[in-house]
């Protein structure tokens, strides 16, 4: 659902709509998946790079911190630098700006 906000243009406020999410998607991990493991992105979700956010348990990582990058662009998958368990949480999304 978009968002309506107003804006200024040439300083008179106009009414706009927020661009929509052109990706989200959430995945649960059901058993431990160990550090460097490929994860695909839910629903064939794409990427090129800097433009997905990914979040465990509702907190953003940060990329080559937390996880990483697999592929050449449009990449599908991520390795995290950690282990994932059991009743774990992955968002992933993408911003129609990006």
């Amino acid at each position: 659902m978009a968002v309506r906000y107003f804006t200024l243009s040439n300083g008179l406020p106009r009414l706009a709509l927020a661009p929509s999410d052109v990706y989200d998607e959430s995945t649960a991990i059901s058993a431990t998946i160990t550090t460097g493991t490929n994860i695909t992105l839910p629903s064939a979700g794409t990427y090129s790079s800097a433009e997905l956010e990914v979040y465990l348990n509702g907190q953003q990582l940060e990329d080559v911190i937390d996880y990483n990058y697999v592929g050449s662009p449009p990449r599908t998958q991520v390795q995290f630098t950690f282990d994932l368990v059991n009743g774990d949480t992955l968002r992933f999304r993408k911003d129609a700006n990006t």
